[in-house]
């Protein structure tokens, strides 16, 4: 099974899903989890690090785990290309999964905007789990 799960986040209903289940399935294999926050990247921060975060999304994805007992770092990325970053992290932090959730936009829309979920799809090596709601 999987032992290292990273758990993208970006504070949405659909997202607290997959959080949801991601630390339910992490806690029933007996995996760690890192969850990512990827915000936009500012111009002061293009060439800083990733830094570790303390904001309310990562800081209540802590506090889940922990009440599950599982084993969770949490981590705050600036990025121009979320999927990009999502990826790195994946790779950076040794992660066998990536689980994250899908809005499941169709039509234009999906075409338009695309999607950070079919772009990691699209560029990640590893296995990726798409929840989807509704």
């Amino acid at each position: 099974m999987f032992r290292h799960i990273l758990i993208p986040s970006d504070g949405s209903a659909a997202s607290q899903l997959a959080v949801n289940a991601a630390l339910r399935m992490a806690r029933e294999s007996g995996a760690r989890v890192t969850a990512v926050h990827v915000l936009p990247e500012e111009p002061a921060l293009v060439s800083a690090p990733a830094e570790p975060a303390h904001s309310p999304i990562l800081a209540d994805i802590a506090r889940q785990a922990g009440t599950l007992h599982v084993h969770c770092t949490t981590l705050q990325v600036h990025a121009e290309h979320p999927h990009a970053a999502i990826v790195a992290t994946a790779l950076q932090r040794g992660c066998d999964l990536i689980a994250m959730a899908s809005r499941g936009r169709s039509g234009l829309a999906s075409l338009v905007l695309g999607s950070q979920t079919q772009k990691v799809l699209t560029h990640s090596k590893i296995p990726v789990l798409v929840f989807r709601e509704g």
